[in-house]
């Protein structure tokens, strides 16, 4: 049974709002700036939960650092994620050459891509300054 606390809708509020990477601990400090009680475990929870519905994916670094990258379901066919290696930057494109991508990664490798998570890794133009 999931619950729908003021709590797990602020957390999913700063969640959405991150166009980054982040952390659990970036999360808590977001709620201690907002003057919010919230425990790690509620974070960690809530985090699970949205991991399991697809809005968010977790990032293991070859450190152990975990990082996650929220994706925004914009429920449109045809899209990725381009994510920049050097601020973390998550964006999202819209581009009918993906869902054609996608037919030859199926038509020619036998392999069915999940077309709401996929991510492009690289430099954004910021970056690439």
């Amino acid at each position: 049974m999931t619950y729908n606390t003021r709590q797990k809708a602020t957390i999913q509020k700063i969640i959405a709002d991150q166009s980054r990477e982040f952390s659990v601990k970036d999360i808590y400090n977001e709620l201690v700036r907002l003057g919010e009680d919230v425990g790690l475990t509620t974070i960690y929870r809530v985090t699970d939960e949205m991991i399991e519905a697809g809005y968010l994916r977790k990032n293991i670094s070859a450190d152990g650092t975990v990082r996650f990258q929220y994706l925004e379901d914009c429920g449109k066919i045809g899209h990725c994620y381009l994510k920049c290696e050097d601020c973390g930057r998550l964006e999202h494109m819209d581009c009918r050459l993906v869902k054609q991508l996608v037919e030859h990664v199926e038509d020619e490798h036998g392999f069915q891509a999940d077309e709401k998570n996929i991510i492009i890794n690289g430099t954004c133009k910021h970056c690439a300054r």
